[in-house]
């Protein structure tokens, strides 16, 4: 069995990015790291480390199989999110997947940052203008351009900082 697995779900590279940084942050030798739809159960570690984009405001199906599956695991969440940069959303996110982990894991905590959206998300909000609030819609393009320079250099620091928190929490 595998000391670290770090799993995740990745639609358009932001969240594999954050995985990479948090595999290499993991000094261990006995890791691995795998997309989920890669992940068939034979996958074992006593310890893992999550990672899914943000759907609206929640995980995919094939992260909360996941998640439902572990029992007597070390778990924290990670991912990206093109809307709502804020710590408070972000506890959202992470209160909605967490929900899915069995009462015998022990939660160690999430990080999430912002990440780059597709480009037809930006259309369709344009698109929009003059249908609805257009104070709301230069609000989310706002929004989706700040988020085109995410992850960032500091989303890769912040990466980093949370894995060696939740290395210390496993260890103690």
């Amino acid at each position: 069995m595998l000391k670290y697995l770090v799993v995740y779900a990745s639609e358009t590279g932001n969240t594999k990015m954050i995985a990479n940084e948090i595999y290499d942050a993991i000094r261990d030798r006995s890791k691995e790291m795998i997309n989920v739809r890669q992940w068939n159960g034979t996958h074992e570690a006593e310890n893992y480390f999550i990672g899914f984009w943000a759907n609206r405001g929640s995980c995919s199906l094939e992260i909360i199989d996941l998640l439902s599956s572990l029992h007597h695991k070390n778990i924290a969440l990670f991912g990206t999110c093109g809307m709502g940069n804020s710590d408070r959303y972000y506890q959202q996110i992470a209160r909605t997947a967490s929900a899915w982990i069995a009462p015998d894991n022990q939660y160690l905590g999430s990080y999430f940052c912002q990440g780059k959206m597709p480009m037809q998300i930006r259309n369709k909000y344009e698109q929009c203008r003059g249908k609805c609030d257009d104070a709301q819609i230069d609000e989310m393009i706002r929004n989706f351009d700040e988020a085109l320079l995410h992850p960032d250099k500091q989303d890769l620091l912040r990466a980093n900082v949370f894995t060696d928190q939740m290395l210390r929490k496993i260890s103690s």
